[in-house]
């Protein structure tokens, strides 16, 4: 009998340590700003004038509009014109040099690469906003607008990440900064070389918000993906520049990190309460409350008009998440709810929808330019 109590007591350790072990590396999926593993890496496997083959993935058989990279070279492919059990053709709409059969890429969601001159053809500063950590890289196109917008890039993304809505922003005059925060490369780590989910991130949009104002700017239009919009809705509730805040535009935004950490668990087949384990161990590793970390039901009070971006089919932020917080205040928040688009890839789904809904909703929150004459809607 007491052969079986320690051999039952032996089998819990191992299972505490099993799920200790994976709680350890779940919240270093989180918080390890050196931890990329999602990159999907292929191969061509033809090439025509107008056309390239690649291997069928779930990611290659989005519709819509996407890109490949490789090395300082990228590609944008468009929709699907053939399709078998285990290939994909798609249109190529432009490439920077020419691809080849073999020739090893990677799927690009954000479609560009590089700078914005490289990338789109349009002049650019590279400047250096202090921060309280050090100064942190950021690309600045001019405008005449005294409107900036700030662009703020997803978790484990890049600047690159703004670089599909910039020709829009460009069009309609606003002069605007694609901003990196701490963690990122070339930026000053975090004291603990941790991600902090935007409990501390957001900082560095005040960083950017200063500088802008600085530098001519009378306010400013907050513009966040995935995590950067949770940064940015953390920055209406902390920051002292909210009055600066002329308007926000969300895709995709975490709201509620336990419910984003929980999708994640579930596409990994992991159970329900694995969530809470991985939770502990950030919190214990971060100091940080999760239950806070809950934006999903905007103040009654928030008076930042609202453009939010969320596709239907996102299998990294759940979009009811969006839908309760457009819920909340319908006549603030402008919700585009878009029909089979993944994590942030409203745009790629559909860009000039994408692109006809966000002028409309700047020209409706910053009026007429500087020169005194309203931007067209197209």
């Amino acid at each position: 009998m007491l052969t079986i109590v320690y051999v039952l007591i032996i089998l819990v350790l191992i299972l505490i340590l099993f799920i200790a072990i994976g709680g350890w590396i779940g919240s270093g999926r989180l918080l390890l700003a050196t931890e990329v593993w999602y990159l999907v890496t292929l191969s061509v496997i033809g090439i025509t004038e107008d056309a390239v083959t690649l291997p069928r993935k779930v990611e290659t058989a989005y519709h819509g509009t996407y890109g490949v990279t490789w090395q300082n070279d990228y590609a944008v492919l468009g929709e699907i014109v053939a399709s078998d059990t285990q290939t994909v053709t798609r249109r190529m709409i432009k490439t920077t040099q020419p691809l080849s059969a073999g020739l090893r890429v990677t799927w690009n969601i954000f479609v560009y690469h590089g700078d914005p001159e490289r990338a789109l053809g349009l002049a650019y500063d590279d400047v250096r906003i202090p921060s309280e950590l050090g100064p942190l890289p950021a690309w600045f196109v001019p405008g005449q607008r005294t409107t900036w917008v700030l662009l703020v890039h997803g978790f484990h993304a890049s600047r690159e990440e703004g670089l599909r809505v910039l020709p829009t922003l460009a069009q309609m005059g606003f002069p605007t900064l694609l901003l990196t925060y701490r963690n990122d490369a070339g930026a000053p780590k975090s004291p603990d070389h941790l991600y902090h989910l935007g409990d501390t991130e957001w900082q560095d949009i005040e960083a950017g918000v200063r500088y802008a104002l600085s530098h001519g700017a009378q306010d400013v239009v907050l513009y966040g993906w995935s995590m950067g919009g949770f940064m940015v809705e953390t920055f209406l509730r902390r920051s002292s520049y909210v009055a600066q805040t002329r308007a926000v535009v969300l895709d995709a935004p975490i709201l509620d990190w336990h419910k984003a950490i929980d999708t994640q668990m579930h596409k990994l087949h992991f159970p329900h309460w694995f969530t809470y384990v991985v939770e502990w161990f950030a919190s214990w590793r971060l100091g940080i409350n999760f239950a806070a970390l809950n934006y999903e039901r905007p103040p009654r009070d928030r008076i930042t008009p609202t453009l939010l971006f969320h596709g239907t089919t996102d299998g990294m932020v759940p979009v009811e998440s969006s839908d309760t917080f457009a819920q909340a205040l319908p006549g603030l928040v402008t919700y585009l709810r878009v029909n089979g688009a993944d994590h942030t890839q409203a745009w790629n789904v559909d860009p000039q929808a994408y692109e006809d809904a966000l002028k409309a909703f700047l020209v409706r929150v910053s009026g007429p330019d500087s020169r005194g004459s309203r931007i067209p809607d197209s």
